[in-house]
């Protein structure tokens, strides 16, 4: 165990006052802010917070690499705002200046206890500054699927903390480090080890230049410390693997692999989302701790191998018996017979990315329900039967979202049909998905193409086509779809006509994710203006896209009775008994 002075007693006592700090700012404010707001918040609490600790501490190898990770952070949210140029090779930079100032990589330690030290400076440099400048990058690919950035992340700095604590090698600093990351990833618990979140790019960006840093503060002081080095490259042996053949894919094949190709199998078979992320968070895992274990001299090559055949009977078991259940979430919020999975928007978009990315034949429905859906589904069977065969039912509309929370259900968070196009086409735009417009009067499918492609150029739109078809021309629809090669499939036929169209034709689409949006062309076209975030925070959109459309008031009309049937089924006396 590593000796600590007064100055690291010291860094500790500021860093539990941080650890106070941030979470005494999470209970306050949580309940005065917007969901964005909040979250905005405890993104600056924690680089505030990890700022704090550079400031304090007394060694220039942590401060430098505390400083590394607030800029890094900060290179995160540009990358948020400037969505037309690609700023990662910022982190590049950032590493090179922490390679010219600060720890850099020297040697190359081998198991049996020797090392190889590099001798060139320029190499020196290189090597640093790639080590430095591929980890962030790397945390940012991993924050694509949801849960999967945080998961790994818990791992690292706990594995960390675990290798720095048992050296004997004066590892103080990375020691420290380790110690402080771990706490604030329990401080921001619910925010970073959430299988339905990501991280987003700033936390991304930070916490893999943290991570990297950390790594290397041991070669600070001239000390021999290979295991903390080599451990990163055992934790993310397989991410790594799955970048490389992912790049190499996309220079060389029609069809790119795309990212986390190991996740994306575990759910292409069956296995849940949080069954998927914890597999692979915990193979990791199990990677970087024999990489350490071996490093360190702490088991024979034979003993690890005996383990490691053990420890994977063990997820195949735990997988197996898993694989099939991909039914949502236990506790489904349902309202008159009609089940909306209760998840975030983040986890929705994952769901997809999976289903785009296996490569498989089947296509899939999402539908999204409001609280007109819901009462329509009491007497259309059809449609209700429609809903509960989609493979995904997002909760839209905030009487819906109302509703459910009133009858005692959970629900994370509305996710309506325009934002979640919107979503799509930013996710399509980076994964290189194409997209095929249906539905909506003559020119609206174009002109919201249009616009939608203006904001994120690297959209591929397919196709479009307008709602004005008759129904004996649908295989020719669908004819053209599946030349246009199109990978997610938005249908604005309104309700429930639109359902009714993916149910019957959709067996027609090789592998495409269909999607039904309603009048969402409309309002991405300009068509119709978008309610103001006052009229949202209010809960009143579907108020002012009335006032624009007086033909929707002979739908809003109903709303009351919505309304009085849910207070019926709070009391107990509605009466109402789901069709077979």
């Amino acid at each position: 165990m590593p000796d600590l002075d007064g100055a690291y007693v010291k860094m500790a006592m500021v860093a539990a006052f941080t650890v106070v700090a941030c979470s005494f700012i999470q209970k306050v404010f949580r309940k005065d802010l917007e969901r964005d707001q909040y979250y905005y918040l405890r993104d600056i609490s924690l680089i505030a917070a990890w700022a704090i600790c550079g400031i304090w501490t007394q060694s220039a190898p942590m401060k430098l690499t505390i400083t590394a990770g607030v800029i890094a952070g900060l290179v995160g949210f540009c990358q948020k705002v400037v969505k037309n140029w690609d700023l990662r090779f910022c982190y590049l930079v950032i590493g090179f200046g922490v390679a010219l100032l600060g720890p850099r990589i020297t040697f190359i330690g081998r198991p049996e206890g020797e090392f190889l030290y590099i001798s060139s400076f320029t190499t020196i440099i290189i090597l640093s500054t790639l080590w430095m400048g591929f980890f962030p990058i790397l945390f940012q690919e991993f924050d694509e699927i949801p849960g999967m950035g945080g998961g790994l992340l818990l791992v690292s700095w706990t594995l960390m903390a675990g290798v720095t604590a048992l050296s004997s090698k004066g590892l103080s600093d990375a020691l420290v480090m380790s110690l402080c990351g771990l706490a604030l990833i329990l401080v921001f618990w619910s925010r970073h080890v959430n299988v339905y979140r990501r991280l987003g790019a700033p936390l991304a960006a930070m916490w893999g230049t943290l991570l990297a840093g950390t790594s290397m503060l041991g070669a600070s002081k001239g000390v021999a410390f290979a295991t903390v080095m080599v451990l990163p490259l055992g934790l993310f042996a397989i991410p790594i693997i799955e970048t490389s053949l992912c790049v190499l894919s996309a220079a060389f094949s029609p069809k790119p692999l795309g990212n986390m190709i190991f996740y994306r199998k575990l759910v292409s078979t069956g296995i849940d989302h949080p069954v998927a992320v914890f597999a692979v968070s915990a193979i990791c895992g199990v990677c970087g701790a024999s990489i350490a274990v071996l490093q360190m001299g702490l088991m024979d090559l034979f003993s690890l191998s005996l383990t490691l055949a053990l420890t994977g009977a063990g997820f195949y078991i735990a997988l197996a018996r898993s694989g099939g259940r991909d039914e949502g979430f236990v506790g489904r919020p349902s309202l008159w017979g009609v089940s909306a999975d209760n998840v975030s928007l983040d986890y929705a978009l994952g769901r997809v990315a999976g289903w785009v990315s296996s490569g498989s034949d089947s296509s899939r429905m999402i539908v999204t329900v409001d609280a007109l859906a819901a009462l329509r589904s009491r007497d259309d069977v059809d449609y209700a039967r429609i809903v509960r065969a989609a493979d995904m039912v997002l909760p839209d509309g905030a009487g819906l979202i109302w509703a459910l929370r009133f009858l005692g259900f959970t629900v994370q968070e509305q996710i309506s049909g325009v934002d979640f196009a919107d979503h799509i086409c930013r996710a399509s735009a980076g994964h290189g998905w194409a997209v095929y417009f249906l539905g909506g009067r003559p020119g609206v499918a174009e002109a919201a193409s249009e616009k939608i492609r203006a904001k994120y150029p690297g959209l591929s739109v397919a196709g479009c086509g307008d709602g004005y078809f008759k129904r004996e021309e649908d295989e020719n629809v669908c004819s053209e779809i599946r030349e246009s090669g199109a990978d997610v499939l938005f249908v604005a036929l309104g309700v429930p006509t639109q359902e009714r169209w993916l149910m019957e034709n959709l067996p027609r689409l090789d592998g495409v994710v269909g999607i039904g949006v309603g009048g969402s062309f409309d309002v991405i076209s300009g068509r119709l203006k978008r309610a103001p975030a006052s009229w949202r925070a209010l809960k009143l959109e579907w108020l002012y896209r009335a006032i624009q459309e007086p033909s929707r008031w002979r739908r809003v009309v109903r709303l009351p009775l919505f309304v009085f049937l849910v207070l019926m089924k709070k009391m107990h006396l509605d009466i109402w008994k789901p069709s077979l």
